[in-house]
């Protein structure tokens, strides 16, 4: 397990192109096989660029570019890699953006917050409310005579549900009994 370890480490070292770890190398140094896998990849970097050159040739209409990266050109991807670790990433300035944004928000609805009504302010909006709410004759007659429709349905709703309980029990061969006499479905809310 330890050697996959290391040859994991001597890969990823040879990818990035940076030092491999000490304890890595302290074991390739002891370990014949990992020693051999840090050689082979030590070397197929080199063995790879040879052998691009004559599979590119094969590729017709292929203008192949420098293949020995000038030192102007290496030294551009450096500063590229340093602006993309100081640049500051999307998401985490976006979220800090809103972040503020929702703070100084709360912040000016506190600050607009306007003071309780005086006492003479209150009564005056409670007498226009009680005056819009009066409640007229006629709509007590409304109410009843939708309780009353109310109470149809609930009786329809009761006979509908014990003409059910009667199929199944004819039909599956089985006796429900009541434990206490029937109450209506009304009673049972209440």
């Amino acid at each position: 397990m330890f050697c996959n370890l290391t040859r994991w480490m001597i890969s990823r070292a040879e990818d990035r192109g940076k030092k491999m770890p000490g304890f890595a190398a302290r074991h390739a140094g002891r370990c014949r096989t990992c020693r051999e896998y840090s050689g082979f990849a030590e070397s197929l970097s080199s063995r790879l660029a040879k052998d691009t050159s004559s599979f590119l040739a094969r590729i017709p209409d292929f203008v192949p570019e420098p293949s020995a990266p000038s030192a102007e050109n290496a030294e551009r991807a450096t500063q590229e890699r340093r602006r993309r670790r100081l640049a500051v990433h999307p998401f985490p300035a976006a979220a800090a953006a809103l972040v503020v944004l929702a703070s100084a928000l709360i912040l000016t609805l506190i600050a607009r917050r306007e003071s309780a009504p005086s006492p003479l302010e209150k009564e005056a909006a409670l007498a226009t409310l009680k005056s819009v709410s009066g409640v007229p004759a006629e709509f007590q007659g409304a109410v009843v005579e939708a309780e009353s429709s109310l109470a149809n349905e609930r009786l329809i709703l009761e006979k509908s549900v014990l003409s059910a309980v009667e199929y199944l029990q004819a039909r599956l061969n089985i006796k429900i009994e009541r434990k206490e006499s029937p109450k209506s479905l009304y009673d049972r809310i209440r």
